[in-house]
């Protein structure tokens, strides 16, 4: 299916895309993935795998590609704050509390 580039929804859905890269860090990869995705004609509220969170609610792309390469956190997640991550281990690619180092 083609898009029309200048339909509404492919211009919300950039604009969408516009004001996650400004709120939620990722890495580049993930960032050139979201804008294959969303240039395809796509929202960024939608996943290609189906993906669903614990609500049954269909997961934004980033959260399911996260998923899918075996991460649902990263460094990305420090803006969270001290309190509801530990560090980052880059060797495991994952969160671990500060006495488990």
């Amino acid at each position: 299916m083609k898009y029309e580039k200048n339909s509404l929804d492919y211009q919300l859905n950039v604009l969408t895309l516009q004001e996650m890269e400004e709120v939620v860090p990722m890495t580049l990869p993930e960032r050139s993935r979201i804008r294959g995705w969303v240039k395809k004609g796509h929202p960024v509220e939608s996943n290609p795998w189906n993906y669903k969170d614990p609500f049954g609610d269909q997961m934004n792309f980033l959260e399911a590609l996260r998923l899918r390469c075996g991460y649902s956190s990263g460094p990305w997640d420090y803006w969270k704050g001290p309190d509801s991550q530990g560090l980052w281990d880059d060797g495991n690619k994952c969160f671990r509390y500060r006495d488990e180092f």
